[in-house]
């Protein structure tokens, strides 16, 4: 998974927001989290993170990585 820091806090914001109790958690962790406790988080529940990401960003990140036919699903 490769995103920006910048769509990774606004995921967590979403999550924080429209999520539910335990979305809401990981994103509390994830703000009070050092980069290295962040990469744990992100290790473990990265695919949580990803639904809270705009599906036009999450797209552009997969074509970025060499998954040219991202689009298509």
């Amino acid at each position: 998974m490769k995103y920006t820091s910048e769509q990774l806090y606004a995921a967590a914001h979403e999550m924080r927001k429209t999520g539910g109790s335990f979305a809401a958690a990981i994103a509390s962790a994830f703000f009070l989290a050092d980069l290295g406790n962040q990469a744990i988080l992100l290790d473990a529940f990265g695919h949580l993170f990803e639904k809270y990401i705009p599906l036009d960003e999450r797209l552009d990140a997969e074509m970025a990585q060499g998954n040219w036919f991202a689009d298509l699903r």
